[in-house]
């Protein structure tokens, strides 16, 4: 089992992103917004997109990359190869924003 750490107000939160695979975009917000414990979303609110991006990256990030991209998710990849993302970095990249935006009401 793999345990993905996110950190919030100083402390380790755990998400299990083994469970589910998700299978597009909507799906990767749904389950994110699911696992993510409340008080981490109330910090994510309170950063700024590129700070979340630059905190996630490495974190929640790398955890979507190998659970959800890297590790035989083909439904998931060929939803953002059709959308012309071919790179892993990017597609994390494209669900790390799109759950900021979401969360924080944003289209920016």
């Amino acid at each position: 089992m793999c345990i993905i750490s996110f950190i919030a107000f100083g402390q380790i939160k755990n998400i299990d992103m083994k469970k589910q695979k998700p299978k597009n975009l909507t799906e990767c917000i749904q389950m994110l917004d699911k696992n993510l414990k409340k008080q981490d979303k109330e910090y994510i609110k309170t950063l700024t997109e590129d700070e979340f991006f630059m905190e996630s990256h490495f974190t929640l990030g790398m955890g979507i990359r190998n659970e959800w991209i890297r590790s035989g998710n083909p439904e998931l990849v060929k939803f953002f190869l059709d959308q012309g993302v071919k790179h892993p970095d990017d597609m994390s990249a494209m669900i790390l924003t799109s759950y900021y935006r979401y969360l924080t009401n944003s289209n920016d």
